[in-house]
């Protein structure tokens, strides 16, 4: 782990062993090595959960079909996902990233995936960040991703998991391929 600071670890403040315990930005050195392999135990599950091929028996049209209607998120109402637009599909592909499995995406990461280029005024910048705000409450709704606690990062489900590498895989294969899988 080279960067832990990103990561969290309840201890009271550092010179004050028995102050008050916050959630502190983890350490680089052996104080915190319990945090460190609990947080990297975590994050190699994540991975290797990412990693695995999709195995499911469910016929596509049946994992898709609760994202494809419209559901309520809090009280009110949030939209269908589109799963065939392009849209949907370059959100799809940002949020399934190899990188963001270890330590989730925040909306900042994904506003730099999304946008070819930086924003120009603070306007356009606030209006990002509030599109990203409402793409990410839509995926929450449809149970796609999970808030990590504390923090402004997310990561996916693995019914997210699922259904996304079920679509993204159906967006890439052939008719052919698909002959040749039903002979």
């Amino acid at each position: 782990m080279n960067e832990p600071e990103d990561f969290k670890v309840f201890r009271p403040k550092e010179g004050d062993p028995h102050g008050k315990s916050e959630w502190r930005p983890l350490r680089r050195g052996v104080a915190d090595v319990y945090r460190r392999a609990q947080v990297s135990h975590s994050a190699n599950d994540r991975y290797l959960d990412a990693l695995a091929a999709v195995d499911t028996s469910t016929p596509l049209g049946e994992l898709i079909r609760d994202i494809c209607r419209p559901t309520t998120y809090r009280g009110k109402r949030v939209r269908a996902l589109r799963p065939w637009a392009e849209p949907e599909l370059a959100l799809f592909r940002a949020v399934s990233r190899g990188e963001f499995c270890v330590n989730g995406f925040r909306n900042r990461d994904l506003q730099s995936l999304l946008f070819d280029r930086a924003p120009d005024t603070a306007q356009e910048k606030r209006r990002r960040s509030a599109r990203m705000s409402r793409l990410l409450r839509m995926l929450r709704a449809h149970h796609l991703i999970q808030k990590v606690p504390r923090t402004h990062r997310y990561i996916l489900t693995p019914r997210g998991r699922d259904v996304i590498s079920a679509v993204l895989g159906a967006h890439r294969i052939t008719l052919d391929q698909l002959n040749k899988l039903a002979a």
